[in-house]
Parts: C-alpha cells; sequence; structure tokens
C-alpha cells in the first residue's frame, strides 16, 4: 500500500512548457474562484455565487495570460 502511494512522488508525471500544459491549470484556477467565495460571499444564491465566481476566474485566467505575454516580451527584448 505504501509503495502505491509512494509511486506518485517518485516518479512524477512530466508537464512540458508547451502552451497546451496551462490548460492543466484551468482546474485549479476553477476550484480556487469557487472556494474562496465560498468563503467571502455572505449570503450563498446560486446565481450570484455563479457570477462571482466566473469572474474570479476570468480574472485570474487573464492575469497570468498577460503576465505570460510580459514576460515574454521583456525575455524577447532581453535575449533578443
Amino acid at each position: 500500500m505504501m509503495n502505491c502511494c509512494l509511486a506518485g512522488f517518485l516518479a512524477p508525471v512530466y508537464i512540458g512548457t508547451t502552451p497546451a500544459a496551462f490548460l492543466l491549470a484551468l482546474p485549479l484556477i476553477a476550484v480556487i474562484a469557487v472556494a474562496y467565495k465560498a468563503i467571502k460571499l455572505e449570503k450563498l444564491e446560486v446565481i450570484t455565487f455563479v457570477r462571482e465566481s466566473s469572474i474570479l476566474f476570468g480574472s485570474i485566467v487573464a492575469f497570468m495570460v498577460l503576465t505570460a505575454v510580459i514576460i515574454y516580451a521583456v525575455m524577447k527584448v532581453i535575449v533578443g
């Protein structure tokens, strides 16, 4: 049993640095947005909760994309 549990840590899955690897972060971002809004909203109504979680999800994704574009542009200027 212990060997099965440790196998994931001893032989991790390789995640490349391709743009498609960014898609693997989307479920994690969704869970973070939902959990954060579940804690912060005083009254949980379905429509408000879904709207606020979607806005937070979109803003996190947009900020990550914007940050990646800025870092890419800076590296192109510096490295060439």
